[in-house]
């Protein structure tokens, strides 16, 4: 993508939550708020509930989902698939991620920001219990900072503790999509040393979850997550996803004496948007890798346009062309090839899941 307009592109060449030396620079998102992210915790509550109550589903008597690797037995939406049930498997998993293909190059990474578990648990569980217990951004950069006295050992054991339990929940429920609840249960009610492996599966997965959540946090989505990685490649001028419009929003200017000089943009660098983003990035850089498109800065900037008397949407789900040209062309060439593929491949999905037979045998 070219040059948006003039100034510094160091941001290209590193990422926002490391420093000079290599040193990682913690994030304290300012505390989101506004009509994107009362949307966002209404979609958060209703996934969450679907994934701690799915395991409890049942159909004809079995799991509505179940993912059992041990026995080479799995359900899915109620289907039972097994070994000889490889072709289907592989065939819907190339479907899938054609799908993933799709969407990103439709709508960007709105999957990261809106759906994803790594999102959703980070921001709308972990994160809440962290403004709840230690206050807003600028309280936890002061606690971290201060010494060890009462105060803060009772903040920073009261959240970690509820980090431990809320990561032991997920690790159950992870665990109960692969082994079934009945099974989970037997590992929970009786001693350790009759589910000796299970039982070391939930310390294990416990673990990591609270590691991914109080320590790794937004370095998931930075750094590890390889569909934030491949993002670059999906994407295309045309994608929507969380853009600032530097058309109308530059040269920046701050206000003077509660006004906006009226020789600049809309942006009057307040930098509001840079404060309450998740990964650290200023996303009026551009389009980033790091954007996980969670919409905190769309809200932010809203605010302030109402408090300066200027339109939304100086933020806002766009595209470079539509910004730019002003021509929203969603369906391209691209969108139209993969959404070809991906018409034949649910097609030969949806005829042999409807024509396999329940038994095979090879003599």
């Amino acid at each position: 993508m070219e040059n948006l307009y003039e100034f510094d592109e160091e941001y290209r060449d590193t990422i926002a939550t490391v420093d000079e030396k290599g040193k990682r620079i913690w994030v304290y998102p300012k505390k989101p708020g506004g009509h994107f992210h009362h949307r966002r915790i209404v979609v958060a509550i209703i996934l969450l509930a679907l994934l701690f109550g799915l395991p409890f589903v049942k159909v004809n008597g079995d799991p509505f989902m179940l993912i059992d690797v041990f026995d080479r037995k799995f359900i899915i939406f109620g289907i039972h698939l097994w070994p000889q049930d490889f072709h289907i498997v592989a065939l819907s998993m190339i479907s899938l991620v054609v799908f993933i293909v799709l969407f990103t190059v439709v709508f960007g990474r709105v999957w990261c920001g809106w759906a994803c578990p790594q999102t959703i648990f980070m921001e709308m569980v972990f994160r809440k219990i962290e403004y709840w217990i230690e206050g807003d951004a600028t309280k936890q950069r002061k606690l971290d900072k201060a010494p060890w006295d009462a105060n803060k050992i009772l903040k920073k054991g009261s959240k970690h503790f509820l980090f431990i339990l809320i990561s032991l929940l997920i690790s159950h429920t992870f665990l109960s999509y692969i082994i079934g609840i009945e099974k989970l249960q037997a590992i929970v009610t009786q001693p350790p040393g009759e589910n000796l492996l299970g039982f070391i599966s939930l310390m294990v997965f416990t673990g990591l979850f609270y590691l991914v959540f109080s320590v790794l946090r937004e370095q998931v989505c930075i750094a590890l997550c390889p569909y934030g990685r491949l993002q670059g490649v999906f994407l295309g001028n045309s994608s929507i996803a969380v853009m600032y419009d530097w058309l109308r929003g530059e040269p920046r200017g701050r206000l003077r004496k509660g006004k906006v000089q009226a020789d600049k943009g809309d942006c009057i660098d307040c930098k509001m948007c840079v404060h309450v983003c998740p990964t650290g990035i200023d996303i009026r850089n551009g389009t980033q890798l790091e954007c996980v498109n969670c919409t905190a800065c769309i809200d932010a900037c809203d605010e302030v346009m109402v408090k300066i008397d200027k339109p939304k949407g100086l933020i806002r789900y766009s595209s470079y062309s539509a910004i730019k040209e002003g021509k929203k062309k969603i369906f391209t060439a691209r969108v139209i090839g993969y959404s070809i593929v991906l018409t034949l491949l649910v097609s030969a999905v949806a005829f042999m899941l409807l024509t396999r037979s329940e038994i095979e045998a090879t003599i």
